[in-house]
């Protein structure tokens, strides 16, 4: 008769090992961003992030609508159809625009919408730097020369006209095309990542597998335990062809995308990959 009590007291001890592994209605069927569309776990608060940092950005960042399917660049819905909590609505820019060219993006269109223009610069795959500054300036000097062809007259004219936003913004969607079409993930990892330990992570950080640098995760929100220092991570990715921006499903919980640190300890196991150990990386964008 001894034998049901000892099983008890030992599922009670290894309880606290599974406590996450619950069946929450942490996915709202509305919100236009992450915080508002994706709750946090109980007594899990989110960690603080300045309204101007790129955390604050990618947690503003809009959304889908929830019964949006996950689109491919073509327009084609992704074959997958189960594996996301949600979409960014940043649809690809081309067909180049693949796993870590869409993370690149990101950190780009952050940096430009906060009036850090000097910082966006990246390495091709040669290990030369393409600078955004250098590139408009180029842009800038080609638009301001213009052929006049009145009266049949073949000379170069200079175009004083300043450059507006919109052909600005036509400028820097150029740089962007030519970063995907000259980068790779193998570029991001020699150039501009390092490896981290899972203490370490915040958010921007990516999975990354060296062995099939294909695959890259990022962690686009953070929340904790205040009581136990226990941490929680959303991780997106994008995909090969390219693809919408999406917010993984934990396939280990029901409704619940958030990745728990513990799911880290052994190979970190998405709907879509499966991550060996120590595959943390961060990357140099923001001068860290």
């Amino acid at each position: 008769m001894k034998k049901p009590f000892a099983l008890i007291a030992v599922l009670l001890c290894l309880a606290p090992a599974f406590s996450h592994t619950h069946s929450l209605q942490l996915v709202q069927g509305e919100g236009k961003n992450i915080v508002e569309r994706i709750k946090v776990p109980p007594k899990f608060k989110r960690i603080k992030a300045e309204p101007q940092s790129f955390a604050g950005y990618l947690r503003n960042y809009p959304l889908k609508e929830a019964a949006s399917p996950l689109l491919l660049h073509n327009g084609n819905q992704k074959s997958n159809q189960e594996a996301h909590a949600c979409i960014f609505d940043m649809p690809p820019e081309s067909k180049l625009q693949e796993n870590s060219q869409t993370i690149v993006r990101l950190y780009a269109q952050y940096l430009y919408a906060s009036g850090k223009e000097k910082e966006i610069s990246f390495h091709l795959t040669n290990g030369e730097i393409c600078k955004w500054t250098e590139w408009l300036s180029d842009c800038e000097r080609k638009r301001n020369l213009r052929k006049d062809v009145a009266n049949d007259l073949k000379k170069w004219t200079k175009y004083e006209k300043p450059v507006s936003k919109k052909e600005k913004d036509e400028f820097f969607r150029s740089y962007l095309k030519n970063i995907f079409a000259h980068t790779s993930p193998l570029s991001m990892m020699e150039y501009e990542s390092k490896s981290i330990e899972i203490n370490q992570v915040r958010t921007g950080d990516i999975l990354f597998d060296l062995n099939k640098p294909g695959y890259i995760c990022m962690v686009v929100d953070i929340c904790k335990n205040p009581e136990t220092g226990e941490k929680a991570y959303l991780l997106a990715q994008s995909s090969s062809p390219a693809s919408d921006f999406y917010v993984l499903k934990n396939p280990k919980l029901v409704n619940d995308p958030w990745y728990h640190e513990e799911d880290f300890r052994m190979p970190a196991e998405t709907p879509e990959y499966l991550f060996p150990k120590d595959s943390w990386r961060r990357l140099s964008y923001l001068g860290n």
